[in-house]
């Protein structure tokens, strides 16, 4: 496991506290939280589980994807993303974008008491704008490993400065395995980011990858 970032970012008349780490190759995800006033604002996850299927796994590799997914963040609050958001809604922003018994099912899952939806990238995420662009993961449970067939699969480009445009929608078939292709527009101002979300009865996860131009 790698040292993570913590980070604070004036913005305005607030101040953004930005923290990224590496939660392991038992779960190989970079997680970034951005907090104000002691609150989680919002979270953004990656999977680096393509390095892990090119052994031996170097930290530096993991490093520049950390640095890359901090720094994009930062950005992001500096051109304004959460601006809209005034101080005394950010709370209630946080539980209304999931349900409670999704806000559950994350803490059984960070305790471990609970087999959960994750998605794993069977090809890395490598969207470039104005070409096409492949997605080919698996829904699978945390613990068991077992297959999860039939998740609703979402792909969604969103955007520091447009509101998210959707992509693609489809299922997960009977190995829990799904491929599309969707083809990205030419352009789109401010940073973007392709989305891949999937939810089923087990619970939900997403993964991010920015655009490249």
């Amino acid at each position: 496991m790698i040292t993570g970032y913590n980070t604070d970012v004036r913005h305005g008349n607030r101040i953004y506290h930005v923290q990224t780490e590496d939660k392991g190759f038992s779960n190989p995800k970079i997680e970034t939280l951005i907090y104000v006033g002691g609150e989680i604002l919002d979270s953004y996850r990656s999977s680096y589980e393509d390095l892990l299927a090119n052994p031996p796994v170097s930290d530096a590799a993991i490093q520049i994807r950390m640095d890359e997914q901090h720094k994009a963040i930062i950005r992001d609050i500096k051109n304004g993303k959460y601006d809209s958001t005034p101080p005394d809604m950010q709370e209630q922003q946080v539980f209304n974008e999931r349900s409670l018994d999704q806000a559950i099912l994350e803490f059984l899952q960070q305790e471990g008491e609970v087999d959960t939806l994750e998605l794993v990238l069977e090809k890395p995420l490598a969207p470039v704008f104005g070409k096409l662009f492949s997605v080919q993961m698996r829904a699978r449970l945390t613990n068991s490993q077992n297959p999860v067939r039939g998740a609703d699969v979402a792909i969604r480009l969103i955007s520091s400065l447009k509101k998210a445009a959707p992509l693609l929608n489809g299922k997960t078939d009977e190995e829990g395995v799904f491929h599309g292709q969707v083809e990205l527009p030419p352009s789109q101002p401010g940073h973007c980011a392709v989305v891949v979300s999937c939810a089923s009865e087990f619970g939900n996860d997403e993964l991010k990858a920015l655009v490249a131009s």
